[in-house]
């Protein structure tokens, strides 16, 4: 399924020029998909939750803003079709260091927080990823922690 996704978002970010294989690119689709599950813990998605996961795949992978729209509107498409989200955080895995999961995890959080009303169902999708991703509870308190200091600054 990963890569009928990497496919799909190949031919819509052609004029990037970004290689359909390449690690970046894989990274920013697993986590676009990670950051959307979260968001679609409620059943909606508001445009400030989008605009979160925008700003959080740029500043975690340094992609443009028409590489992350590519990216989010193939996600939503996918969606639909994915019944699990392991292969996403499989590549992750394999991919990036711990240090690395980590910050993606606070960004999860900061997802789950940043209107000041947290969600349970969104709380257990994080706690679900976190668990994918090869991280302790310390890892996950600590990102929630975290993210919560961040967004009350």
């Amino acid at each position: 399924m990963l890569n009928r996704f990497k496919a799909a978002f190949a031919r819509r970010v052609n004029d990037d020029s970004i290689e359909s294989d390449s690690d970046d690119q894989q990274i920013a689709l697993a986590a676009a998909m990670l950051l959307l599950e979260v968001a679609w813990a409620d059943h909606e998605i508001e445009e400030r939750e989008l605009d979160l996961i925008r700003n959080s795949l740029i500043a975690l992978y340094d992609i443009s803003a028409s590489q992350v729209e590519a990216v989010i509107a193939e996600a939503k498409l996918e969606h639909q079709e994915i019944s699990s989200i392991f292969p996403f955080t499989r590549t992750l895995n394999e991919q990036l260091n711990t240090q690395e999961r980590k910050r993606l995890l606070e960004n999860l959080w900061r997802l789950n927080a940043f209107d000041g009303s947290a969600f349970h169902y969104e709380e257990g999708v994080i706690r679900k990823i976190a668990e994918l991703l090869y991280l302790t509870h310390t890892d996950f308190i600590n990102a929630k922690l975290g993210a919560k200091r961040k967004l009350s600054s």
